[in-house]
């Protein structure tokens, strides 16, 4: 491997790391200072503004891309970032504040189009290379990112008790500006090996493709997971709220929560996730997640402690974030090429952001009920919220398997009962993603 190879594996590995690493570090502070007090009946309203928020944002930088270039505007989006998180973090109380709660809206919804742009410019800088060196550096950036989330958890613990929480944004913000310095030096080592696509005047419809039984699958998929995932989130901050801890109690507790996270996340894919697909291939895989959701909510359901709803998050979220995203992305790659990139968006984009609000929207009527105004009687009693969740994974896995059914009557007569893709890259790197950004990058 010369030296340009490994500087075009470094680049894009270091500025996910660190992206990562600030991403988790602000997050900690956020989540920290969000659910001291009565934060969490905020929850609700916050995730519905989150949902409502996401595709006006990805559609604007796509517009930004359009207009001045995917590399100004990658550049641009992670200034705007930076600033808004570092002008806002000395401002930030615990409690009941519009401040914060736009803060708390904000960091997910931004760094989720950062995190698919930094990706997309490793799709740019590896465009003509060879599909299996590609492949093993996609393996070493993703490890990298989950690395980075490790890292930013150890900061966070080891930083935390010595400060304000709303200082660990204000840091966040400070890794952005390193993570731009890489991210500038990559653009002018590495020109764009992407060409934009030629405009054919032809407007394709946008719904025509989710007619498919395969889209569908996929759709039905996404929404159940998305509402699972929800349900499991709203537990378990609960679970932390109730603990009573001051804003360091929070810090602690929630750094320590994704230091084990991306821990397991990094353990997973690197040593478990390939075999996996090889055994059992997308269908199988894709059952793995709630099957194992399914006895971890079981297990909360009936034991109804904050360790055990602790041990759900965390089964979900290394996961998710390792096995079942990776084997998620390539379940895409069936679908028509020409109409790969409009059903990642309805998918991804649009459908499971509709199930998170449809969500949110029933836990804001039932916090008005149980907590009118946010004062709470008595203890706030979560255990239907425990069973809806074993109900959702229930009908995650109805709709898994019948997917799983159409891919195997789809498999090659004469090979395996499973899809042989040639992608073995981590998530946010097959090819649905990476023609995302084709057209103007």
């Amino acid at each position: 491997m010369t030296d340009t190879d490994r500087q075009r594996t470094l680049y894009p590995a270091l500025c996910l790391g660190i992206l990562t690493a600030a991403f988790i570090i602000a997050k900690t502070g956020r989540d920290a200072l969000f659910f001291q007090g009565k934060g969490i009946f905020q929850l609700p309203v916050a995730t519905m503004m989150i949902t409502a928020a996401s595709l006006p944002l990805a559609m604007l930088f796509v517009k930004a891309m359009k207009t001045f270039g995917a590399r100004p505007a990658r550049v641009g989006l992670m200034l705007v970032a930076a600033t808004v998180l570092g002008c806002a973090a000395p401002f930030l109380q615990p409690g009941e504040s519009s401040l914060l709660f736009n803060v708390f809206i904000f960091i997910p919804g931004v760094f989720g189009i950062m995190f698919a742009s930094l990706w997309l410019l490793a799709s740019d800088i590896f465009e003509t290379t060879p599909k299996p060196q590609s492949a093993r550096a996609f393996g070493k950036i993703g490890a990298s990112s989950l690395a980075g989330g490790m890292v930013g958890g150890v900061i966070a613990k080891g930083i935390g008790p010595r400060v304000e929480p709303k200082w660990l944004i204000f840091i966040g913000a400070l890794m952005i500006l390193g993570a731009i310095a890489l991210v500038i030096q990559a653009h002018r080592k590495f020109p764009s090996n992407i060409a934009p696509k030629s405009d054919t005047g032809k407007k394709s419809n946008y719904l025509a493709p989710l007619a498919k039984p395969y889209a569908i699958g996929l759709l039905f998929i996404a929404m159940s997971g998305a509402l699972a995932g929800l349900l499991i989130d709203v537990q378990f901050y609960i679970s932390a709220t109730s603990a009573g801890m001051d804003s360091k109690g929070n810090a602690n507790y929630f750094a320590n929560f994704y230091i084990m996270l991306n821990f397991g996340s990094l353990l997973l894919q690197l040593f478990a996730a390939p075999k996996i697909q090889d055994k059992i291939g997308i269908g199988g895989g894709l059952m793995i997640l709630p099957f194992a959701l399914l006895g971890g909510a079981g297990f909360a359901s009936a034991a109804a402690t904050a360790f055990s709803l602790s041990v759900l998050r965390i089964t979900e979220g290394g996961l998710r974030s390792s096995i079942h995203r990776s084997i998620w992305e390539q379940a895409f790659t069936p679908v028509d090429p020409g109409e790969r990139s409009l059903v990642k968006i309805a998918v991804d984009g649009v459908g499971a952001r509709i199930a998170e609000g449809i969500a949110a929207a029933g836990l804001f009527l039932w916090v008005q009920r149980v907590a009118p105004g946010g004062n709470l009687s008595g203890p706030l009693d979560t255990r239907w919220l425990a069973w809806l969740t074993v109900v959702t994974v229930m009908v995650w896995l109805v709709v898994t398997q019948r997917l799983r059914a159409q891919v195997n009557q789809s498999a090659p007569a004469a090979g395996t009962a499973k899809f042989e893709v040639e992608c073995t890259r981590f998530p946010d790197q097959c090819p649905c993603t990476t023609e995302l950004g084709k057209g103007v990058a």
